[in-house]
């Protein structure tokens, strides 16, 4: 992802022997699990050198700060999620409804696993500006594929064409972003069937999918079927 330069350097090249690999690997651990469990503030250098079982100065071998420790835990994150959500795109153009369906259970799933520290990223987000930017850059790489995924939907005729790509996206990225945090909260009592349910129908909905794109090729039939499921 590019287009935003935090104020810390960017991490150095990856490590080329194994001895390095273990020593980064540990390092970007160690940090991911005291920014988890005593937020970004309260945690220092020394400690993460600490937990990972190496010294101050083998810390600043691979990371000058730790934001830049926390950039990469981050980036590392981001590229699981994005990559665990692009299981739509191994089925067919025309198959909209499960493309929409299989991204949205692959996204819950994603981001329940690393909610922890998402929580810590939007802490800082709300506080510190270059947070802010990567927070922002994360949002664009889907909302870029969000939208090439509409314009191609409404190339086949199976979406609305006067849709904005862009702004849909974003509007309809948004709420499965915050729908994601918010499920995770035992107030929604929404096994994930019913969640990913819940959000197929509205994107799908949202978008104008054709009917005949829709379980049974019938929108109104799949409807049906679901209230009484």
């Amino acid at each position: 992802m590019k287009g935003h330069r935090m104020t810390s350097a960017e991490p150095g090249p990856p490590p080329v022997t194994a001895r390095g690999r273990r020593t980064r690997s540990a390092l970007l651990q160690a940090g991911r699990e005291l920014f988890e469990e005593c937020g970004f503030s309260a945690v220092g250098i020394d400690a993460v050198a600490r937990r990972a079982g190496v010294s101050h100065g083998t810390f600043y071998t691979w990371f000058d700060s730790k934001e830049a420790l926390l950039r990469e835990i981050v980036t590392g994150v981001t590229e699981d999620i994005f990559a665990a959500t692009s299981i739509g795109a191994r089925l067919p153009p025309d198959a909209a409804y499960a493309r929409i369906e299989a991204a949205n259970r692959s996204f819950l799933r994603a981001v329940t696993r690393h909610s922890r520290i998402l929580r810590v990223l939007d802490s800082l987000a709300d506080v510190r500006e270059d947070f802010r930017g990567l927070r922002l850059e994360i949002r664009e790489s889907f909302v870029q594929r969000g939208m090439e995924g509409l314009i191609r939907l409404q190339e086949l005729g199976l979406a609305d064409p006067l849709l904005p790509p862009r702004a849909t996206a974003s509007a309809l990225g948004a709420m499965v972003e915050s729908f994601a945090h918010l499920w995770q909260d035992p107030v929604e009592r929404l096994d994930e069937a019913e969640a990913v349910d819940v959000l197929t129908r509205l994107w799908a909905g949202a978008i104008g999918l054709a009917p005949q794109a829709w379980p049974g090729g019938d929108r109104a039939a799949a409807a049906t079927e679901a209230l009484h499921e």
